[in-house]
């Protein structure tokens, strides 16, 4: 299985459609979803700063381990909003540990934006996917229609992207980046991956106007 590049670009722009909504209905949306909104907002501009990269002939790797960083933070922002960090400085400390292994990875590099951010992603994408599990646990007690609720739509789609983004850096750590082939396939099940779980992200900002933001209690 194999995508063209134009093909991936369009699956890449589907992010558009949250975005799009997110502005339209920016005002009825509640704070607790903030964070989230604006996190995709700043991937619809990432994916026409890459576009536009690509096109000149420049790589992409710079704006995306910064994109990376920038996107941990707001999902941490966002978990935070739900409630989920009860310790008293747990949020700072995880964000301070992001931050921190993200430095060392990208300042350990002979020259910055030369290789991707594989450690960091692995490490925060296993950190979300743990607090998109507990934020559904708390949910089966509270809500009813989970499939109208948007924290459930979200971290849906954060459990699928990121358990397969971890799979997918894996791979490539384990030394498979040999096998062209076989490398391809990976990366187009992750294309299909995001164009799925961004059509969940839409799903999810329609439902925000109409469903109040779920919030762990206190």
């Amino acid at each position: 299985m194999h995508f063209s590049y134009s093909t991936a670009v369009v699956f890449g722009f589907s992010i558009l459609i949250s975005g799009i909504i997110g502005i339209l209905r920016f005002n009825q949306i509640r704070d607790t979803y903030r964070p989230f909104i604006y996190l995709i907002w700043i991937g619809c501009f990432n994916e026409m700063l890459s576009l536009y990269l690509a096109l000149n002939h420049h790589y992409t790797i710079v704006n995306s381990i910064i994109y990376s960083l920038c996107e941990s933070i707001l999902l941490l922002w966002f978990f935070k909003k739900l409630g989920l960090f009860k310790r008293k400085h747990s949020f700072n400390l995880l964000a301070v540990l992001f931050v921190t292994i993200w430095l060392i990875e990208v300042l350990s590099r002979k020259r910055f934006g030369t290789s991707f951010t594989y450690y960091f992603n692995v490490i925060y994408y296993f950190s979300i996917v743990l607090l998109s599990i507990r934020a559904i646990n708390d949910l089966l007690f509270t809500e009813r229609e989970l499939l109208k609720n948007p924290t459930f739509l979200i971290c849906i789609g954060l459990i699928i992207f990121f358990t397969y983004g971890i799979v997918h850096r894996m791979f490539w750590l384990a030394g498979l980046k040999n096998s062209p082939i076989f490398l391809m396939n990976v990366q187009s099940i992750l294309i299909i991956i995001n164009f799925l779980t961004n059509l969940i992200y839409a799903l999810a900002v329609l439902w925000m106007r109409k469903r109040q933001a779920f919030t762990l209690q206190f």
